[in-house]
């Protein structure tokens, strides 16, 4: 058959259309499909919602077919973790949070993913995540992470027998133009369920840097010693507690009138309480000038010294600024020292004017500020004539300390 060029030309025309009708078609359906299957989804999630208080297990159902057909539906997913929450499949709630998070990343999703890890026992990981929350834009979401993570270290400590305290506060005194070290680590185990009674070793070290040789400040001031003890502490009461420590010491300073190992026995009473005011997570700057008083007391003799020391201490003060976890305090103190053996440096009363920053209410550091004026009292001839010999009868005194106070 011969075709001439009119032929041709309608029929590649002929052609060119059926093609153009092809692909248009083509894409009609593929863009129907889409619509339909967009339409399904939200159809799923509608009658998801409408039943969900009525019938949670049909709406777990539907959600579970909405996650399935669209994974990246935040919301479906979120609302399917809640529901596996309330049947107690936390596994698999998590599984949702988590997969929510990676497709729209928010506070909200993140701190419901550290409160299911909570409830998992994965209270590290929870808590971690509680502690990143703590810097949220949102306030609530920063009060609410700050609140679950104090109750996870609280619950956890409850959880365990074991406990561990750590002090140290080194300061600089004026007075002696020397800077003191004290601290000491308690690492106990709670011998009893209701946690009143313990068994606990101590390391403790003592020193400062002004002394050498036979020492130039009283040891009331600077033991200049570290000391290794295990020992049985009980509660009797709250705040009121009985230490029984047996150790050995080893002097940081040679003294020709005494071995620099020795065996060290304490057996202490001590008291401790107070009102203080209460903390609030805030951004802005708050004067609350907040009242807060405590006390502190022991009675305790000492093999080393051969001696019975008491303390007296009382502090009262107001807080005065509080902007995000930070507080300043300022307060007076009264500070009494009385002993059985007349030392004219275990003989004394101090009153004193202080300042105090926390830079972190969880960290448990302090840095202070503290004038103290004080008098030796009068306890014996023996006593008066060395004081006077080596110090006046009234000192004043500028403290500047670092305290760092935690127990785990």
């Amino acid at each position: 058959m011969i075709f001439d060029s009119s032929t041709t030309t309608f029929y590649k025309s002929v052609c060119r259309l059926f093609l153009v009708s092809l692909l248009t078609a083509s894409c009609s359906l593929h863009v129907t499909a889409q619509q339909e299957s967009d339409t399904t989804v939200q159809s799923i999630v509608a009658r998801a919602y409408s039943i969900l208080q009525s019938n949670p297990s049909e709406a777990t159902r539907l959600f579970e077919r909405a996650v399935a057909l669209d994974p990246s539906n935040e919301l479906a997913r979120r609302q399917l973790g809640y529901l596996y929450i309330s049947q107690g499949k936390h596994e698999q709630a998590l599984d949702q949070f988590n997969a929510a998070q990676q497709v729209k990343p928010s506070d909200t999703t993140k701190l419901q993913i550290a409160y299911i890890l909570n409830s998992l026992d994965r209270r590290d990981e929870a808590s971690q995540i509680f502690q990143e929350l703590e810097s949220s834009s949102v306030p609530t979401i920063r009060q609410k992470a700050s609140d679950a993570r104090v109750s996870i270290l609280s619950s956890y400590a409850m959880t365990t027998r074991w406990w561990t305290r750590f002090y140290a506060a080194p300061y600089y005194d004026t007075r002696w133009n020397s800077t003191f070290i004290s601290s000491y680590i308690h690492q106990g185990y709670y011998l009893t369920e209701n946690r009143m009674v313990s068994l606990y070793g101590a390391l403790s070290i003592s020193t400062d840097t002004r002394s050498s040789g036979e020492g130039t400040t009283p040891v009331i001031f600077s033991d200049n010693a570290m000391i290794l003890g295990i020992g049985i502490r009980t509660e009797v009461l709250t705040g009121l507690a009985w230490r029984i420590q047996q150790g050995v010491s080893y002097d940081l300073i040679k003294r020709s009138t005494r071995a620099r190992v020795r065996a060290d026995f304490r057996n202490i009473l001590t008291y401790s309480n107070g009102i203080y005011p209460a903390f609030s997570v805030h951004d802005h700057w708050k004067f609350p000038f907040y009242f807060f008083a405590d006390a502190y007391a022991s009675a305790g003799y000492y093999s080393r010294y051969k001696n019975g020391i008491g303390y007296l201490q009382g502090r009262t003060g107001l807080r005065i600024v509080e902007v995000s976890r930070t507080a300043f305090d300022t307060y007076v103190r009264l500070d009494f020292v009385r002993d059985t053996e007349g030392e004219f440096y275990n003989n004394l009363d101090e009153w004193g004017l202080g300042a105090r920053l926390t830079p972190h209410v969880d960290w448990g550091l302090y840095l202070m500020s503290e004038f103290h004026r004080g008098d030796y009292r009068k306890v014996s001839a023996r006593a008066d004539a060395e004081r006077a010999r080596r110090y006046d009868l009234y000192y004043n005194s500028f403290r500047f300390f670092i305290i760092f106070d935690r127990t785990f």
